[in-house]
């Protein structure tokens, strides 16, 4: 298949080589489109107020002077139009619950695709994670698109940094993942900045993304599209079976 990389987090980031690595192993051809710096938590802002430009770099990257969704919206419409798919990521770091899955720009970029009529694969992985258990999940998760999302525009995935061995689609998003709270500091001048920090929540809402990722140690595979999550289940399976995985809940 023809395939869209694209990220939040620019031409920089350490898991984009071994990603298209992977992908071209695979027998893919592979088009890699990135925001030209780091843009992580965009969602799907996308740029209105300025022109948009493009430009090739080392390898015959494209990078863009916008958000990861205006890549996504220059790669299907001018660089790749015949793309069959968008993959989105590595992420170095979760998306989990609904903060970080509609406030990521990586999951943005899928959303994105999927709203153009091209099927949008979201990947991020915790930190300290397996980079080989990656390469195979995005490998995966590419040929599984061959038979469809179902009603979903997207799928976002996420890959524990020390796997159980599972693979769950949670039927719904955590509401609350962190307890964050407002901290305020006196800078230099004199002026009041705001930090927001929390820890994560000891406790998880059962049968949540959250809590299949954090407490089985799962790796999730959540549908998106215009209704908030999609089921998933029988991509979710081919998923699994392509990477051999003996317990899957769907």
């Amino acid at each position: 298949m023809k395939v869209v990389v694209t990220n939040d987090d620019g031409p920089q980031t350490p898991l984009l080589k071994p990603l298209v690595e992977e992908l071209k192993k695979a027998g893919h051809r592979v088009v890699v489109v990135v925001p030209e710096r780091p843009r992580s938590a965009a969602g799907l802002a996308r740029t209105f107020h300025k022109p948009l430009r493009v430009r090739q770099v080392d390898g015959g990257v494209y990078v863009v002077n916008g958000y990861p969704a205006d890549a996504v919206f220059l790669a299907l419409k001018l660089i790749a139009p015949d793309a069959e798919v968008v993959v989105s990521g590595v992420n170095v770091g979760e998306n989990v619950g609904v903060e970080a899955t509609f406030g990521s720009g990586t999951v943005g970029a899928a959303i994105q695709a999927g709203v153009l009529g091209v099927p949008g694969v979201a990947v991020s992985m915790e930190q300290g994670g397996d980079v080989q258990l990656m390469r195979r999940v995005a490998a995966a998760a590419v040929d599984a698109v061959g038979g469809g999302l179902g009603d979903a525009y997207a799928v976002s995935i996420n890959i524990p940094a020390e796997w159980g061995g599972g693979l769950f689609c949670p039927e719904r998003l955590a509401r609350v993942v962190y307890q964050e709270r407002l901290y305020e500091g006196v800078d230099p001048r004199g002026e009041a900045f705001y930090w927001r920090w929390g820890p994560r929540r000891e406790r998880l809402d059962a049968g949540t993304d959250a809590y299949y990722f954090y407490t089985e140690r799962g790796i999730t595979v959540i549908g998106l599209w215009e209704n908030g999550v999609a089921p998933v289940a029988e991509y979710a399976k081919r998923l699994g079976s392509l990477l051999g995985v003996k317990y899957i809940k769907c």
